[in-house]
């Protein structure tokens, strides 16, 4: 079975960002940024993400999401 995997945590980390510093860039509340740092949401905004990529300049969306194989309960 596969997921998307949101990479934002791991990217917020390698830039030395907080969510709050992003939601100001992105006009993305930052319990939205939360949800996806932690992989928590049911549905992805396409514009939502848009807003992501374009703060912090990603031009490919690999970057930022991709999918990862995962067992019948959802664990890697």
């Amino acid at each position: 079975m596969k997921r998307i995997n949101i990479k934002l945590k791991k990217i917020l980390r390698e830039r030395k960002m907080t969510q709050m510093q992003l939601s100001g860039l992105s006009n993305v509340t930052q319990a939205k940024i939360s949800n996806l740092c932690n992989n928590k949401l049911k549905e992805l905004n396409i514009g939502i993400l848009e807003r992501l990529a374009v703060a912090l300049e990603i031009d490919d969306i690999s970057v930022l999401m991709q999918f990862e194989d995962v067992d019948e309960e959802g664990l890697k």
